[in-house]
């Protein structure tokens, strides 16, 4: 991507935008992303800063200048796809039956409030996600090396921190919609619970729980067969049309944008971020 020739938070923040949907990101991230959202029904946008957390405790250090742990990553991509496939199965079975990775089981008492919210293993999703993603990082890497020439840290902490922000964007507004209006009270999301009979136990099945643990399945097993078959790198036609589509839209957006100045553009990003985490922790306090 050649988004970034400069080192401007709004290039830094389309960037985000466009990585996301990069074979390497899309293909984990947003499954990754909408399984949990299934798990954890409320307060999702509280639940998507602490997918935001985990994604940027990866991306931040190798676009400050890590380039040794982005090498990393990429060099073992093929085994970093085996360990992510084993903890989407994991996470599939603890999914379906009620548990998360302390291993605290539902059971009757607890059947109706299922809106805690397991906060280890979103946040070890956004890790793996972002470790997943890192092959985008030299875009990243990039833009943080421009402002780093500036020698002003703070500037490449905010490009940094812009980009990452970019990258879930789209994750954040949707989350903010589902929070503001409720969404988790809608039948679907409500869902049922089902008592299965196995070898004499009683285990308790939530619809919801049972969608989040299938999507996580799917994944274990796409992420398993691109390792097995020598292919993390996989991404069918359409979805490498529409990175490119994007990336040549961002080449038209950004030079316009970039005419407002950065100091404007960190004040409207780091806004909106605040505006969101004071929103999600009013939400959360009245839950």
């Amino acid at each position: 991507m050649d988004v970034i020739f400069s080192a401007s938070l709004i290039a830094a923040f389309a960037a985000g935008l466009v990585a996301l949907f990069a074979p390497c990101c899309i293909t984990v991230l947003l499954p990754a992303y909408l399984a949990s959202a299934f798990r954890q029904k409320a307060q999702i946008l509280k639940m998507t800063f602490v997918f935001f957390a985990g994604i940027a405790v990866i991306l931040i250090p190798i676009g400050l200048g890590a380039a040794a742990i982005a090498q990393l990553f990429r060099d073992f991509h093929r085994e970093m796809y085996f360990v992510g496939g084993s903890l989407m199965l994991i996470l599939a079975v603890l999914a379906i039956l009620g548990k998360g990775l302390a291993l605290m089981p539902m059971t009757k008492r607890i059947k109706t409030d299922m809106r805690n919210m397991d906060v280890k293993s979103v946040f070890l999703l956004g890790i793996f996600s972002g470790a997943a993603t890192s092959c985008c990082a030299p875009v990243l890497a990039g833009a943080v090396t421009l402002a780093a020439i500036s020698g002003v840290f703070w500037k490449a902490l905010l490009v940094t921190f812009a980009y990452v922000f970019g990258m879930t964007f789209p994750l954040f507004i949707l989350a903010y919609f589902y929070d503001r209006f409720k969404l988790q009270q809608s039948k679907f999301i409500q869902g049922k619970l089902w008592e299965v009979k196995i070898g004499g136990k009683t285990i308790f099945v939530h619809s919801t729980n049972l969608l989040a643990g299938l999507i996580f399945l799917l994944m274990s097993v796409i992420l398993l067969y691109l390792a097995l078959t020598h292919n993390a790198f996989y991404a069918p036609v359409w979805q490498t049309k529409l990175g490119e589509g994007l990336n040549q839209w961002s080449q038209k957006v950004v030079p316009f944008l970039n005419q407002i100045p950065d100091g404007i553009w960190a004040a409207l990003i780091l806004s909106l971020f605040g505006y969101w985490l004071y929103w999600s922790k009013k939400n959360s306090t009245k839950s």
